[in-house]
């Protein structure tokens, strides 16, 4: 009979324990969703990770990004600080370095998404509307 109380209890913490997970914010966006806050004039900072070059090149970028290469976001991030309240949607050429910088904002206490495709989604959605 103790056994079966061991289980019963156990069983009712673990189901205490799974209610007390943080809900984890999915970390990617889609283009159609960023196109939505910005359309929505909703308070973002976008943040391309991408080198000078390619932020100059011929992928573009978005008007008003805020250029922060990758390779210096971890000596950089406290440029970061006065956005902390606003979500910071980051971009790059096809979505690979900006989920490396999502990951590494998050870290440090921002509110962060990558864009699912990068600027080359971003290009091939304009040509597509």
């Amino acid at each position: 009979m103790r056994l079966v109380h061991f289980f019963i209890i156990l069983s009712v913490f673990i189901n205490w324990l799974c209610d007390q997970r943080p809900v984890v914010k999915d970390l990617n966006i889609t283009i159609q969703q960023l196109q939505e806050k910005i359309i929505e004039n909703e308070e973002i900072l976008l943040l391309d990770v991408r080198t000078r070059g390619e932020f100059e090149g011929p992928l573009g970028h978005l008007p008003g990004s805020l250029l922060i290469p990758v390779q210096e976001l971890e000596q950089r991030f406290i440029e970061l600080n006065q956005y902390k309240e606003k979500e910071i949607v980051v971009i790059c050429r096809s979505g690979n370095r900006s989920v490396s910088a999502t990951k590494i904002l998050i870290s440090k206490g921002f509110n962060a998404v990558n864009v699912i495709g990068g600027m080359k989604a971003w290009n091939k959605s304009k040509k597509t509307i």
